[in-house]
């Protein structure tokens, strides 16, 4: 089995694995535990407490471990409330600034040089211009803050209109937010770049990576999805495993994938110490443990891979 490090950074997320993470503080430090001490995987999407301690625990583990933390904002910013960057409410923008910030505070602690996060809800079409100058004000004012950290702020495209609706959902959409962003001078904002959200936009990955590859790619997630099966209790925006029973891909689409990415120069075939960084984002398996199914996922990946490198 081909060795995924000698290539890139290869990571997966804690919060998707072990969903009992989301139940409380000891439960989220026994999660990020637990992944941090896989085999083969050098990173991890994780999410730091708010609690002192529980935090303090967390980095010191990531180092014990030798994984690197790649931050991930919560799922407060994604819903309606006190932490909704585009609200009408201007205390509401206030507020999801205010916490903005106290989370690049934690991804600093913890030495994480991206931020993975998404925009704010959509408040429909009618709303959709002022909701997005009010998220630019708010990511121009995080973005100069992050910069002052030396942090990229990668935004992900997520599905409008339907499951997380949120405000930037197209490709085309987000990456042209990001453009726009770094033209004005904020050149630590790129694009976060997820397989697992192609489908549910019903956009093709491989076009899609070129419109984003052409503003910037910050970071990527290697995700799936199921949209062809309603009746599939994974139908949606469940991240299901590489590999499952009625989902999009399998480890040879994430070779064309990792091919295209090659002919992009977005990662190269050579091997590098220079490495761009990839992570999984998958629930485990039906009826198999997290453990394992982080090792059998790992395995498809790396055989996705090796195909690209004997093309």
């Amino acid at each position: 089995m081909v060795d995924l490090s000698s290539y890139f950074t290869f990571g997966i997320s804690v919060g998707l694995l072990y969903p009992e993470a989301a139940l409380s503080a000891e439960r989220q430090l026994s999660a990020f535990t637990k992944t941090a001490q896989l085999p083969h995987y050098e990173s991890l999407e994780a999410i730091l407490s708010d609690e002192p301690s529980i935090r303090k625990a967390q980095i010191e583990i990531a180092k014990e471990e030798g994984k690197i933390i790649n931050y991930n904002f919560p799922p407060e910013f994604q819903v309606p409330g006190q932490f909704d960057p585009s609200s009408e409410n201007p205390l509401y923008r206030k507020s999801a600034l205010e916490r903005a910030k106290t989370q690049v505070d934690y991804a600093y602690e913890a030495g994480s040089k991206v931020i993975g996060m998404t925009s704010g809800i959509d408040h429909g079409e009618e709303n959709r211009e002022q909701s997005l100058i009010y998220f630019k004000e708010y990511m121009v004012a995080l973005a100069d803050y992050a910069k002052q950290a030396g942090i990229v702020l990668t935004l992900e495209p997520v599905e409008r209109g339907v499951f997380k609706n949120l405000l930037l959902g197209p490709t085309e959409e987000i990456s042209a937010f990001v453009k726009m962003m770094n033209d004005e001078g904020h050149d630590n904002v790129a694009v976060l770049f997820d397989t697992a959200h192609m489908p549910l936009m019903k956009e093709d990955p491989i076009t899609a990576v070129r419109i984003a590859h052409e503003v910037g790619i910050g970071h990527i997630h290697i995700g799936n999805a199921i949209v062809s099966n309603k009746n599939n209790p994974l139908y949606g925006h469940t991240h299901p495993p590489i590999g499952i029973m009625d989902g999009e891909y399998d480890f040879s689409d994430v070779a064309l994938f990792f091919k295209e990415l090659v002919d992009l120069g977005y990662l190269s075939k050579e091997k590098t110490t220079r490495k761009k960084c990839l992570s999984l984002e998958m629930t485990g398996y039906p009826g198999v443990s997290p453990e394992l199914s982080a090792m059998v996922a790992y395995e498809k990946i790396a055989s996705a891979w090796q195909m690209v490198l004997e093309s």
